[in-house]
């Protein structure tokens, strides 16, 4: 019995963390229209995220630091062309509000 007690701890532990998904991972865009476009623009362009990666307009970025208060996610990437560049992520259910190099921030929207 205490085989099969510990063989499911065991298991649980190994689901569990496959379950934490990061709010910000996935597909997003200013709107349903552009969630199928390659933009060059925070308007045209989808943002693909994952726990590690931004890939957005700008490029392909990886995530160096990141740090978390409520719902918003601050992050510093790491970008090819631009280098370090400081991004916040305030997601809202389906919605997120994006903040990139401290410029305006962007409403986007989970494509689906």
């Amino acid at each position: 019995m205490r085989q099969l007690v510990a063989a499911g701890a065991i298991g649980l532990g190994l689901v569990m963390p496959a379950l934490a998904v990061e709010l910000f991972v996935g597909r997003w865009a200013v709107s349903a229209d552009v969630c199928t476009g390659r933009g060059d623009t925070p308007a045209t362009a989808v943002l693909v995220t994952t726990d590690a990666t931004l890939s957005w307009f700008a490029g392909y970025c990886r995530i160096g630091k990141m740090y978390k208060i409520g719902t918003a996610v601050y992050l510093l990437v790491h970008c090819g062309g631009e280098g370090d560049v400081p991004v916040t992520l305030a997601t809202q259910g389906d919605r997120m509000k994006v903040t990139w190099n401290r410029a305006k921030a962007v409403d986007l929207q989970r494509c689906k």
